[in-house]
């Protein structure tokens, strides 16, 4: 699983340059804590060990059984009082703190620990993601880890966090329960596409999804059962800014 994603760099000034490639005058970073159950774990290091216990093909660490291998992720919905994204579904995570944080890891890793009470001894940080553009145009760094077994929250930052819910890595793939609008985001030149899933009463779109959709891609080694680009192959990854200006056509994914 850790080859899905880019490498981990601790380097803060490598993590600065990613930042401002973006374009962007602020910089966060989010947490996505995956659950992996113990089995599908030691088929995945097998698998990097290089050895042949398992074919993993094009299902990834399924290893070509089909759905529900039991990965899920940990989820938060920010409290009302919020003065951004009230009431949405989030990862933990938030703004970098220079006084504090010496990178992109260690933001995410505070800010978990501050929020739903995950500590740096209860998560393997396994990878990153490439920046990404919030539509308050903050550049955001997903970090990706594995929960350590046996974690459950027991406590929430009561200012931040109105609940934390898990949900199955998998379905961010399907078609069942996914929708899709093609937004026209301030100021840029074409549309792009926004992606909502339903899942038990909650709305999970925006960032979040498309964060989640990329994670499952390479988890799972697939691509999702819909379309996630506009036809002009625009998504919220190919946003960027210059001088204030938005833009469209930096993303690699």
């Amino acid at each position: 699983m850790r080859r899905a994603f880019d490498a981990v760099d601790a380097r803060g000034d490598e993590d600065a340059a990613a930042h401002r490639a973006t374009g962007s005058k602020s910089r966060a970073a989010v947490l996505v804590p995956l659950f992996v159950p113990t089995t599908t774990a030691n088929r995945d290091a097998d698998v990097e060990g290089g050895k042949d216990a398992v074919t993993r093909g094009d299902a990834g660490v399924d290893g070509g059984r089909g759905r529900g291998d039991g990965i899920e992720v940990l989820l938060c919905v920010r409290a009302s009082t919020m003065r951004s994204h009230a009431g949405e579904v989030a990862f933990p995570g938030g703004k970098f703190d220079a006084g504090t944080d010496a990178s992109d890891v260690e933001t995410a890793l505070r800010e978990s620990r501050e929020e739903v009470g995950l500590r740096e001894t209860d998560v393997e940080v396994i990878g990153r993601l490439p920046t990404i553009m919030s539509r308050h145009m903050v550049s955001v760094r997903p970090i990706v880890g594995i929960v350590r077994d046996g974690f459950e929250v027991t406590e929430t930052s009561e200012e931040e966090v109105a609940e934390t819910f898990t949900a199955p890595l998998e379905m961010f793939l399907r078609r069942e329960n996914h929708r899709h609008d093609d937004w026209s985001w301030p100021g840029a030149p074409r549309a792009i596409r926004v992606h909502y899933f339903d899942h038990e009463g909650r709305q999970i779109w925006g960032l979040t999804a498309a964060i989640l959709i990329q994670v499952a891609r390479r988890v799972y080694g697939r691509e999702p059962e819909f379309q996630e680009k506009t036809d002009e192959r625009v998504s919220v990854w190919d946003v960027y800014s210059v001088k204030g200006e938005t833009k469209i056509g930096r993303s690699a994914l």
